[in-house]
């Protein structure tokens, strides 16, 4: 399953496991809202529940795909604090380092 960022027209974005896409409809589970908050280091991510209480957050929430503005690949950095959450832990490599 591939992680993807969505960006809603409403420019709400949710980062999420696709479980199921064609041209009308997106399936994805464990969705959570990426929010950036302003901080003294410059603006930060950071994750807020998204539907979390619902049946089908395991399983897969549908949207339209009318309702979408983008659908994005996150930045390896924001991958690896989703996979945290909901993945396996394992972290991928940012850059590889020059010997």
């Amino acid at each position: 399953m591939a992680v993807k960022l969505i960006t809603f027209k409403t420019n709400q974005t949710i980062i999420a496991s696709v479980v199921a896409e064609n041209d009308e409809r997106i399936t994805v589970k464990e969705t959570v809202q990426v929010i950036v908050q302003p901080s003294k280091d410059g603006p930060m991510m950071g994750f807020s529940p998204f539907l979390e209480y619902a049946q089908e957050f395991k399983t897969g929430i549908s949207f339209d795909v009318s309702d979408i503005l983008c659908i994005t690949s996150p930045v390896t950095e924001l991958e690896n604090e989703y996979s945290k959450l909901f993945g396996s832990g394992i972290q991928i490599a940012s850059s590889i380092p020059k010997f």
